[in-house]
C-alpha cells in the first residue's frame, strides 16, 4: 500500500509486516506517525490532527482502502455469445493519501 503524507511532500510504499502506524498525542493535537520495524529506530511524521477523534478516523478510512478488493461471483457473460463467466478476486493497487485537518468529519 502506498501512503501519501498530509502535505503531499513525499509517500512510503509499506508492507504490512515491515511497518507500524501509531498515534502520537501532545498538546497541539495528534499526530500519525509511521516506523519501520528494524533497529534504525527511523520514523516519518505522515499527518497531525487537532484531535484524537480526527485521527482515529483517518485511520479507519486508511483501513477500510487496505481492505478493499474487487470480486465477482461469475455466472452467464453480459455480451451474446460470451459464454460463462468465471468467478474472481482481484486486489487493485492501493493509496491512502491523509486528508488536512479540516477534510476530516467526526
Amino acid at each position: 500500500m502506498r501512503l501519501i503524507s498530509q502535505k503531499g511532500w513525499g509517500y512510503i510504499d509499506i508492507e504490512y509486516e515491515n511497518g507500524t502506524i501509531t498515534m502520537d498525542y501532545t498538546s497541539e493535537g495528534t499526530r500519525i506517525i509511521y516506523s519501520w520495524n528494524d533497529d534504525s529506530g527511523e520514523c516519518v511524521i505522515m499527518a497531525e490532527y487537532s484531535s484524537r477523534e480526527k485521527a482515529e478516523k483517518v485511520l479507519e478510512d486508511m483501513t477500510k482502502v487496505y481492505g478493499s478488493y474487487i470480486s465477482c461471483n461469475g455466472g452467464p457473460g453480459i455480451l451474446q455469445g460470451s459464454g460463462y463467466q468465471q468467478a474472481f478476486c482481484f486486489t487493485p493497487p492501493k493509496v491512502f493519501r491523509f486528508p488536512a485537518d479540516d477534510e476530516v468529519e467526526v
